[in-house]
């Protein structure tokens, strides 16, 4: 029951086409069923060959299509083949954790485990062994090509049972890949190419794939660790470090030239024995150092190139250490997300506002904030914000003249930095106490070299006012919660102190929303909900916003007398020039403001605390503008007229 419990919904179904939701649906149906179809299974051994099956659907990446090398490939797999291979996978993985074969250099596809956490021990063993005169971190970064799908299944079953995996469950599982096939669809109408026999690697799109890659791939420290001291290991407190792993990404690391290209030619051979084919085009050496130095590097007697920076699992890194690489790369990937995004936002029917921010925190937040633990408390993270807060204001179409804070405060968004320090201060705590399953962080916390991150960290939070050392002694939660408290605390402090001025809404005496403003949904017409916004924020066309931005040489009176300065106030209550628009869309709500303070009229219609009132006046201040438009082209044209 619980597996079925724990399927996926959304999801494209296999080639028997029976989809998860038809299974979630009806949950105890189902389960009577395959709990006697598992028995059979698992007694039998015989699999239903429709589970075996795989439909291959290409997804263009980039380059030119007739280069199949540019797709990627998604395995569509029966859902109930799935269930049972994650039967499979749960007593396979407490095997492999009771025989404790996974090393502590893999991280990838485990629980407590992440890209950061190796990338943190990269960049910490980069630090320690590149500070002193002349030292250095030797790195090959190795590319295996198509490992997942090039090793030999009678190796991997040899290797589990030499290491003495329980019988019936390793029948079964070289059962389910006994026989296995795959078909590519050819159209999106659904045709599909012959069936292809498939007899190596692990099953593409299968839940058991990641587990029994790690497992093949196991032995591979074992190789290096009996040559720690020829290969000039690094030492991470008492822990030799010679190699990291994240799946198939390999890193092997030496703090001599000599000690890599000895631990070269061992990982050489092991790829030999294990029929895994380095990709020399794409495998790459970076040496962490002070000096600007190439040297020549080969395996298996190629040439293998020496770059000064690498993207090691999606992050920069230079040879002297320098994140600027790293935010450039961010800051080219979020200006192109964001450009597409607001091309999105301005055609026509997409000018959504909530739907526009829900992208951009899905996509670009978390484009920018990725790993951001790791880069960010050595970075100058102003650039990064000031993207944020060119898209913002793009997205509400506002003038210079508008300060960020107020931006931010109207929509409650919190600056890119706050966030960026959100999830460094949560990585932190979480990998404190993620201490008793992480050995390599045990060491890292146990090391005596004092890394700068961690320095950096400590005076983040004391200039915010928080002890580290008191935070470390609360439970995470009440730690995370105290810190992104106070940060929201002065975030929003500074707002306030900076979202001022004549052009914000508080200028009207307009309280900061406690969430999104509701008229960002309520007004569907962008016209309406510009001119709304624009009112707000006070830089509603007029010949007083013309005066300030032409430093006094525009006159800021009002055409109707030549007396009146042209503000907010006098356009929406006194100017006989809107009265007629006055009386056709804010007649009801001019009655509600009987008796109240004038000084506080404009505020009150631009507060947006009642849907139908501020759709009133969001359709008399879009009529005041069409109708300073038609007047300045006639303005033009006499002009022109006269000039003649």
């Amino acid at each position: 029951m619980d597996l079925i419990l724990d399927l996926k919904t959304g999801k494209a179904p296999g080639p028997d086409l029976v989809p998860a939701e038809a299974i979630v649906a009806q949950p105890r149906w189902w389960a009577e069923i395959l709990a006697k179809v598992f028995d059979a299974i698992n007694s039998t051994g015989l699999i239903p060959r429709s589970w075996k099956e795989a439909v291959i659907v290409p997804v263009h990446k980039k380059g030119p299509p007739a280069d199949p090398e540019n797709y990627r490939n998604i395995s569509l797999l029966s859902i109930i083949g799935k269930i049972y291979a994650k039967f499979l996978l749960s007593k396979l993985f407490h095997w492999a954790n009771d025989s404790n074969l996974i090393g502590h250099e893999q991280a990838g596809f485990r629980n407590n485990y992440s890209t950061t956490d190796h990338m943190v021990i990269m960049y910490h063993l980069a630090r320690k062994y590149s500070a002193p005169s002349r030292g250095r971190l030797c790195v090959a970064f190795i590319d295996l090509k198509a490992a997942f799908d090039s090793i030999p299944r009678n190796c991997l079953w040899k290797k589990l049972e030499r290491w003495g995996i329980d019988r019936r469950l390793l029948w079964l599982i070289t059962q389910l890949h006994h026989g296995s096939s795959a078909r590519v669809r050819l159209t999106p109408a659904g045709n599909l190419s012959n069936e292809v026999p498939i007899n190596r690697g692990v099953r593409q799109g299968c839940i058991l794939a990641p587990l029994l890659f790690n497992l093949f791939i196991s032995d591979m420290k074992l190789f290096l660790n009996e040559s720690q001291a020829n290969i000039h290991a690094p030492r991470l407190a008492d822990f030799r470090c010679p190699l990291l792993l994240y799946a198939d990404d390999a890193a092997i690391l030496s703090y001599s030239r000599v000690g890599l290209c000895r631990a070269l030619k061992i990982f050489a051979a092991y790829c030999k024995l294990n029929h895994l084919t380095i990709n020399h085009g794409k495998s790459k050496v970076l040496v962490f150092t002070r000096s600007r130095k190439t040297y020549s590097w080969k395996i298996d007697g190629v040439q293998l190139e020496q770059v000064f920076k690498f993207k090691y699992l999606g992050v920069f890194f230079h040879y002297n250490l320098s994140w600027k690489p790293q935010i450039q790369y961010l800051l080219n990937e979020g200006k192109t997300t964001l450009y597409t995004l607001l091309q999105f936002f301005a055609a026509d029917g997409a000018s959504h506002i909530p739907s526009a921010l829900k992208v951009y925190h899905a996509k670009v937040v978390s484009t920018l904030c990725y790993a951001a633990p790791l880069w960010a408390p050595g970075s100058n993270l102003t650039s990064l914000g000031t993207l944020q807060n060119q898209f913002l204001r793009r997205l509400l179409k506002l003038p210079m003249c508008v300060s960020n804070a107020a931006i931010r405060l109207e929509l409650r968004i919190a600056s890119l930095e706050t966030v960026i320090w959100k999830r460094v201060f949560g990585y932190w705590l979480s990998s404190w106490h993620r201490l008793p399953d992480h050995y390599l962080f045990q060491c890292l916390w146990r090391d005596d070299f004092v890394n700068p991150w961690v320095g950096k960290i400590h005076a983040k939070l004391l200039s915010i006012g928080i002890s580290p050392a008191d935070s470390l002694k609360m439970n995470l939660r009440s730690a995370k919660s105290l810190i992104e408290q106070r940060l929201a605390d002065i975030e929003n402090q500074h707002n306030l102190a900076r979202g001022g001025g004549v052009c914000s809404p508080r200028h009207h005496g307009i309280t900061p929303p406690l969430g999104l403003p509701s008229y960002m949904s309520s007004l569907s017409s962008v016209p309406h909900r510009l001119a709304f916004i624009r009112a707000r924020f006070n830089v509603l066309p007029s010949n007083l916003l013309s005066h300030r931005f032409s430093k006094g040489l525009v006159s800021p009176l009002c055409v109707c007398d030549g007396k009146t300065v042209e503000s907010l106030p006098h356009i929406m209550f006194n100017c006989p020039l809107h009265s007629i628009a006055r009386t056709k869309f804010l007649g009801p709500a001019l009655l509600r403001l009987v008796g109240r303070p004038v000084e506080s009229h404009a505020a009150l219609l631009l507060q947006d605390t009642d849907p139908s009132v501020t759709l009133q006046v969001a359709r008399f201040l879009n009529a005041v503008i069409s109708h300073t438009k038609i007047t300045k082209k006639q303005q033009q044209h006499q002009k022109l007229i006269g000039q003649l």
